[in-house]
């Protein structure tokens, strides 16, 4: 039977052996991180960080990770880094990079339906040209929709499988289909950032940009169920639950035309409550859209 000195030794190694294999996936530790994940006191914890102090980076007050001679070029935590990127960690319980690598092998056990995307790798070096743009802050040049652009570029955005440059144009900030782009040139002119476009970029989901309405709609009791399990509008609200089971809830529009389609798509379940100017400009609509098909029916009858 081992002493206690033997197996606080013991306890001591695998300790260490787990910190370091956290460290080198990218992991980084504090003494709050060794408090909660070995039931240690402060005291011991701060011992261990002396310990491994010779392999360590201090990034922020307090905290560190495996000093970077050390790290492999892909570990674990760039997993978790990448999943954050492209949108997709907030799929699973748990995304850390060990958590993903876990979920990976055993692959042919899970299945994702995602938005689906085109072939892009004829946009690649456009896309370079654009990151650098973006980066140096540098405006470019042109030939979009049947006319000459000269744009100052800030962020590339992946809308539902499709690429786009959200750039600034004459003081206006829109979004641009790299595949419509064509005769696209850096020029040597450069801009500076204004806080107003980066702050809608952050703000704006989607890749409409300006001014936004303020839409209230009333939904179904049997569309209730599907809207508030996935948010459908953006910056979707819930501002009333009513006794049927239909709630009413508020969205924040760019375009009204995105607007109108999931409208048809979910008629009748779900109507405008107002703006009053938005709800008769979408019953002109579905008439304008109807009326030639009605008509077409009723001469085939």
């Amino acid at each position: 039977m081992k002493d206690n000195g033997s197996t606080k030794y013991d306890l001591l190694i695998e300790r260490l052996c787990e910190t370091f294999g956290a460290l080198y996936q990218g992991v980084t530790i504090d003494k709050n991180w060794l408090c909660e994940r070995f039931g240690i006191a402060e005291r011991t914890a701060y011992r261990d960080l002396a310990r491994l102090a010779h392999v360590l980076d201090e990034v922020s007050n307090g905290r560190f990770k495996l000093t970077a001679n050390l790290l492999p070029s892909l570990h674990a935590g760039h997993l978790a880094e990448f999943a954050s990127f492209v949108g997709v960690a907030h799929l699973f319980p748990h995304h850390d990079g060990q958590s993903l690598r876990k979920r990976m092998n055993n692959a042919d056990n899970i299945a994702i339906h995602g938005a689906s995307s085109r072939e892009n790798q004829q946009y690649g070096d456009l896309m370079n040209s654009l990151d650098n743009a973006i980066t140096f802050r540098t405006e470019v040049t042109c030939f979009y929709r049947e006319k000459n652009r000269r744009l100052q570029p800030y962020r590339l955005i992946n809308h539902y499988g499709l690429w786009y440059l959200a750039a600034v144009e004459q003081g206006c900030l829109k979004s641009f289909e790299l595949a419509r782009i064509a005769e696209f040139a850096s020029t040597q002119t450069t801009f500076e950032l204004e806080a107003d476009v980066v702050e809608e970029l952050e703000t704006t989901s989607g890749i409409h940009f300006g001014k936004r309405t303020e839409v209230t709609l009333h939904v179904s009791a049997h569309a209730a169920t599907f809207v508030t399990r996935r948010p459908l509008f953006p910056a979707q609200r819930l501002l009333k639950e009513h006794k049927d089971g239909s709630i009413t809830i508020a969205t924040a529009i760019g375009d009204q035309d995105t607007l109108f389609r999931w409208l048809r798509y979910w008629l009748p379940d779900i109507r405008i409550v107002g703006p009053a100017t938005l709800s008769a400009a979408f019953t002109q609509d579905l008439q304008t859209r109807c009326e030639p098909a009605l008509h077409e029916q009723l001469q085939d009858a």
